[in-house]
């Protein structure tokens, strides 16, 4: 009993390796889908991309709505303040 048997030793070793192979099966399967998702990622993000260029397209054409209809309500105060505030200036110095 001075010596170890070699099948204690090749119990060991077996054990060992299995471990190791089980270690880099796992390693390989989070690879695996570690691609899977990426791919997933990236198709999002493709898309995501086409989402945002039309909403920029449709920002722009609401950006120059509101412009134009800013400019009508702009001529739309002078065309009506004007003769409103003349006619005020009026009663003021008539009655003021």
């Amino acid at each position: 009993m001075e010596t170890i048997p070699a099948t204690f030793w090749m119990v060991i070793i077996s054990a060992l390796t299995a471990l190791v192979c089980l270690i880099l099966y796992y390693v390989a399967m989070l690879v695996k889908e570690t691609t899977g998702t990426m791919v997933e990622v990236k198709n999002t993000i493709i898309d995501s991309r086409k989402l945002i260029q039309n909403s920029n397209a449709i920002v722009e054409d609401v950006r120059v709505s509101v412009d134009s209809i800013k400019g009508t309500v702009k001529e739309v105060n002078q065309s009506i303040l004007g003769p409103v505030k003349a006619i005020a200036k009026l009663m003021n110095s008539i009655f003021g």
